[in-house]
Order: structure tokens, then sequence, then C-alpha cells
């Protein structure tokens, strides 16, 4: 089983070094849209980014802590995007109204910040390199917004909303994102009415 460095050997603190490590993950991104993961190595990560291979290796000590980064990165973007849909919905509402706006925030033509075939390409390769124990807190964090979302609504009990919070959160990864990627016409309304339907029930323990 490959087991890659992960944990760097320093945390940047002045903004010069937060402006550097910006800058590589950046440069990451851009790579991995032109040319895959599999297509650069970190040498060519620090060319890009105008950085020299050792302050890259002080921050990412190997290519997978800099994949870590650049998803966790992502992925931090649609978690805050679906918290403030959630909050706009406020108290009140029903399932079905809470599964629109969850449909609203991560699979509508306006939500800059989701890219799901990019964000799913990162994380196999992740999986694939034996660096997914970086993921768990992210999944943590998602899942405890469904949890405390089920639980403050009444939906499920403290008992039962984790792990209600993760199957949703399963079902919107692995199942309605690929879908959304393969199909295009996942973004019509008739088939937009199915997914806010296969949420709602979801969000109601239909």
């Amino acid at each position: 089983m490959p087991n890659p460095k992960l944990t760097p050997r320093k945390a940047p603190r002045q903004d010069r070094a937060k402006a550097t490590v910006e800058a590589i993950v950046i440069a990451a991104e851009r790579l991995t849209r032109q040319g895959g993961i599999e297509a650069w190595t970190t040498n060519h990560v620090a060319e890009l980014a105008g950085a020299s291979i050792g302050s890259l290796y002080q921050y990412f000590p190997s290519k997978e802590s800099l994949v870590v980064a650049l998803y966790l990165h992502r992925r931090e973007g649609y978690v805050e995007r679906l918290a403030v849909a959630l909050a706009e919905v406020g108290k009140r509402g029903a399932p079905a109204e809470v599964a629109a706006a969850i449909a609203q925030a991560w699979f509508a033509d306006g939500a800059p910040a989701i890219d799901w075939g990019f964000d799913l390409a990162l994380r196999a390769y992740l999986v694939a390199s034996g660096a997914a124990r970086k993921l768990v807190a992210s999944d943590e964090q998602l899942t405890r917004l469904f949890a405390q979302l089920l639980e403050r609504r009444g939906w499920a009990s403290a008992a039962v909303a984790p792990a209600r919070g993760a199957a949703i959160v399963a079902m919107v990864e692995r199942l309605l994102a690929p879908l959304a990627i393969e199909d295009a016409r996942w973004t019509t309304p008739a088939l937009r009415e199915a997914l806010v339907a296969m949420l709602a029930g979801a969000l109601a323990g239909a």
C-alpha cells in the first residue's frame, strides 16, 4: 500500500509564505486541468508558481499532500456554499424546500465553487494513493452539517442523525454527483425535480 508523506514541515505564517502556498495550490489546479493529475510533478508546479522546489517541499512534502490541499480548499468552498443555503432556508421549510436549497447550492449552473468531475477525480487519486486519511476531517464536517440540520428540524434523533447525515452525503457525492457528470440532462427541470425528490426523501427518512 502506498504511504505518501502528507504532513508539512511547517505551516505558512507570514503573508509572503501564505502567498507562496496559494500560488503553489493554484498552479497545481491549473496543471491538473490542463493535463490531468498524473501529467505533472512537483517540479512542474514549482516552476509554474515561481517558487523553488525547496520552498514547495517545506509546505508540501509530496505530490499527494499538494493534491490534498487542493481538494480540501475546493471542498471548503462548497461546504460554505451549502451552509449559506441552509441558513437562508431558516428554521422553517418542509424537506422538499430544504432539498431544493441543497440542489441549488450544489448542482445549479451558477455554482462556481463546484466542479464535480474535477473534485471527484482529485478524491479518487487521493484514495488510490493512500492519502484518504487526510479527507476524514472534511468528510466529518460535512456529515455534521447534515446531522445538525436533521436533529434541529426534528427529522432525526441525536442517536441516528450522524448516520443519516453520512448517508445523505454519500448519496450526493457517490450517486447524484456522478450522474450529474455523466448525463448533461441532469440539469434539466425534470431531472432536477427528481434530484430534489430524492433528497427530500432522504431528509425526511422516507
